[in-house]
């Protein structure tokens, strides 16, 4: 499987949901939280531009891969409403590849005053860094969020080597991120100031990436970054190991309401799991308050027992192109102890079925952990997704005891 994370930043991110599945050792999530849609916009469907912007917030994912791998794909939106002094003596927003040794390299924002006349002439670039050392800075710049069209999805293929080390990207401006998903062409490739090939760009005596560190951080409360639409992938698998093209990750969330005459209050077709302080799954698990953690959840004392929700469906992305589905669970023990629980995947149209698919979350903790399975094809068919056969789905959880 080449696709190991996806993330649109449509969780409730005011919450304490978003840093519990960031479990790298670099994450900082300060109280100060990240600006993004409230839950009400959300559930009214206004899913486009639930986009992630901060100054002071480092999100780092847990391990992806079984071992560190050394070319990676990624692409995300981005955008800056100032760019002014906005190194900050090292402070540049970066997104870095890392192992268990540390960092191996970044590619990191850097400010570019246009030399023309122009208002706001100040802009930003992305430079190729291992440690202290800049191995290379592009040459493209990029406008400022009260500019026109002042997102950018960017593309950059990256191979992590002492020697043969290199660095390949592309853009495209767009004028919202979250729209028109998948859309490929009309990227423009990126050119540097000295050679991204035959490069070292490992840092660690040992060789390879296996997470990702996504850095906000301005060190100003004036100089507020965005991100949105993030995929990353591997060079391994058969689907999914190149450029992607522009890409719209957003989020199910539970319905309110019924589908076709069942299901209300978000109940699949097994609800085995008891809803605490809360009427229904929906209630349970689709959260009213900013904090997603003890006053309303589920839970079940029996192995075996199955709780599944049924979603709204999705209805603005192209349902031909579906790059992967991430399954997200929070959970913690009532008492000391720990307990499997599996990730649960229904199809419901044609012919239903449902399967227990991704590594099972082993939760040892009466904190509230989080755990992700990423499905690149439907766990069910085991072929590429399909939009309608998606929008059927019922997600949810198994007490594997």
């Amino acid at each position: 499987m080449a696709l190991r994370w996806i993330e649109g930043f449509d969780q409730l991110i005011s919450s304490e949901a978003l840093p519990r599945l960031y479990q790298g050792s670099e994450t900082t999530f300060p109280t100060s939280n990240i600006a993004h849609g409230d839950e009400a916009d959300i559930r009214d469907g206004a899913l486009y531009d639930h986009s992630a912007e901060n100054d002071d917030t480092v999100l780092h994912t847990p391990d992806l891969v079984a071992s560190p791998e050394n070319s990676w794909i990624l692409g995300f939106a981005f955008k800056s409403d100032n760019i002014s002094s906005l190194e900050n003596g090292g402070t540049a927003p970066y997104m870095a590849f890392r192992n268990s040794a540390g960092e191996q390299c970044r590619i990191e924002i850097f400010e570019y005053t246009d030399p023309t006349p122009k208002p706001r002439g100040l802009m930003y670039g992305w430079r190729l860094m291992r440690g202290v050392t800049e191995l290379a800075a592009g040459t493209d710049y990029f406008t400022l969020a009260t500019e026109q069209q002042a997102w950018v999805y960017f593309e950059f293929k990256l191979t992590i080597d002492n020697a043969a080390g290199s660095l390949e990207g592309r853009y495209k401006y767009v004028n919202a991120p979250s729209r028109n998903a998948h859309v490929g062409g009309g990227f423009t490739t990126m050119s540097w100031d000295a050679a991204v090939t035959s490069i070292d760009t490992q840092e660690q005596a040992t060789t390879g990436a296996d997470s990702l560190v996504i850095s906000f951080t301005t060190g100003s409360s004036a100089l507020n970054v965005a991100y949105d639409d993030l995929y990353l992938c591997d060079s391994t698998g058969t689907k999914n190991n190149d450029f992607l093209g522009r890409c719209f990750v957003t989020a199910y969330h539970i319905t309110t309401v019924a589908l076709g005459g069942t299901g209300t209050n978000g109940d699949g077709d097994t609800v085995e799991w008891t809803p605490v302080t809360a009427a229904s799954t929906e209630d349970a698990l689709q959260k009213s308050s900013s904090i997603l953690e003890n006053d309303k959840r589920i839970t079940s004392d029996t192995a075996g027992q199955i709780h599944l929700a049924r979603q709204l469906d999705l209805q603005s992305i192209d349902g031909a192109s579906i790059i992967g589905v991430r399954l997200d669970l929070h959970a913690k023990m009532e008492t000391t102890g720990s307990l499997s629980v599996g990730f649960m995947w229904r199809k419901t149209t044609a012919t239903a079925a449902q399967i227990e698919f991704g590594t099972a979350f082993t939760v040892a903790s009466t904190t509230t952990e989080a755990a992700s399975v990423i499905a690149e094809d439907d766990p069910n068919t085991l072929t590429d997704w399909v939009l309608a056969d998606m929008n059927s789905y019922q997600f949810g959880c198994k007490n594997n005891g």
